[in-house]
This record gives C-alpha cells, structure tokens and sequence, in this order.
C-alpha cells in the first residue's frame, strides 16, 4: 500500500523560534526583529511562513523575509515577494 498523505501542519511556537533564528544567522541581521503571525502560503519551498524584520519599520534599510516550515521543520528564508503581503502584516517584537 502507498503511504498515506498528510498535509503539513503549521509549525508550533518553539520551532517558529529556532527556524527564525536560523534564518536570522542565514541573513545576518542584527538588532530587534519583528515577526508576523504564521501563516499559509501555496508559493515558495514549504507550506506556512512568517514575516521576519529588523525593527524600526518598512524601508529600504530593513526589509521584510519570509521564512518558511513544513510542520516544525525549517526550510529556508527569503527575502519577501508581493504575494506575500508581509507590509500589511500586525507585527510583534521577536524574543
């Protein structure tokens, strides 16, 4: 028999934190972060994201990321495409 397929679940809080600070040693950015709520996507090389930036808000000097997961797995960060929408994202200061 084929194994059964499960779609990948959102990753929970602990992985959010240790993918994004991966990602953050990825893309060397320093200082306070802000973070998105996690969210689905149907583009890009996992399932959900999150927006990730440097603190102080949209500009050329701080642009936002996406980083993505597959269930709690990390898979990789980039930076942020329309489609993404993370300007219009609430964001919260990242611990």
């Amino acid at each position: 028999m084929p194994p059964v397929y499960h779609p990948p679940r959102p990753p929970g809080a602990k992985a959010v934190q240790e993918g994004v600070r991966k990602a953050v040693a990825e893309v060397k950015l320093t200082g306070g972060l802000e973070t998105s709520a996690v969210r689905p996507t149907d583009h890009g090389p996992a399932s959900y994201f999150v927006c990730l930036r440097q603190r102080g808000g949209p500009s050329d000097r701080h642009p936002a990321y996406s980083v993505f997961f597959d269930d709690d797995a990390y898979k990789g960060i980039q930076s942020s495409v329309i489609l993404d929408a993370c300007e219009a994202q609430p964001w919260v200061p990242f611990n």
